[in-house]
């Protein structure tokens, strides 16, 4: 069976990938798989569905799902997703080049775990709300609240995340939940997300020998 060459694996989950170099903008390329991962399942699901996702008026509605829906465009173009991860794992165990590609991987790969298990603990007995809202708020977070590097992704420059966020605000009873406050639980799981991949510190397995040296070393 053949296996497809990596460059035609690559681009064909993302097309003109911005791949960084530094172990901190590493961290932001995650968080942007992340976003991408989050609203190409909530938009599949609600284009799907022929549903109408609202918030606030009918003009914030537009604003707001509008500039969402350009993001996930300009994410699509420049960052891979999550099913890129799962596909070179299986790919990984055919084919000694994909095996290269995915140790290469490992800092994003890890550094998007991160983040997917505070997601999996915080609704592990309940559905997820309002991924778009997460978004956002990861989003401002990690971009105006921890003053990182965006100039890789320019376009994220040209979107007001405070303007956003203030929609679901100012729309708080609209989304509340058997009497639970949504934006309130949002912004603490967000919270919850950036601050666990600020402070986790990818270390490279330096001692794992592969078998073709430790032949050698015999």
């Amino acid at each position: 069976m053949s296996v497809m060459p990596i460059n035609n694996f690559i681009s064909d989950n993302c097309k003109n990938r911005v791949r960084p170099t530094m172990l901190r903008d590493v961290k932001t390329e995650a968080l942007l798989v992340f976003c991408r991962t989050a609203l190409e399942r909530y938009f599949a699901k609600i284009d799907e569905a022929e549903y109408k996702a609202s918030v606030g008026t009918n003009e914030d509605t537009i604003y707001v799902y509008e500039t969402l829906r350009s993001l996930l465009v300009n994410l699509q173009d420049s960052v891979v997703n999550v099913d890129y991860f799962l596909d070179l794992v299986e790919l990984s165990k055919q084919n000694p080049m994909f095996r290269q590609l995915a140790k290469s991987e490992e800092p994003l790969i890890n550094y998007y775990d991160v983040m997917a298990k505070v997601i999996r603990d915080h609704y592990e007995d309940k559905p997820a709300f309002l991924p778009e809202f997460l978004v956002v708020c990861a989003l401002d977070n990690w971009i105006a609240g921890e003053e990182h590097s965006i100039e890789l992704y320019p376009f994220l420059k040209d979107i007001d995340f405070l303007e956003l966020m203030s929609k679901f605000e100012e729309n708080r009873k609209y989304f509340e939940k058997e009497d639970e406050c949504m934006v309130k639980d949002i912004h603490e799981l967000s919270d919850k997300v950036t601050l666990n991949l600020k402070s986790y510190k990818y270390k490279a397995n330096k001692t794992r020998v592969s078998k073709t040296r430790k032949k050698k070393s015999n």
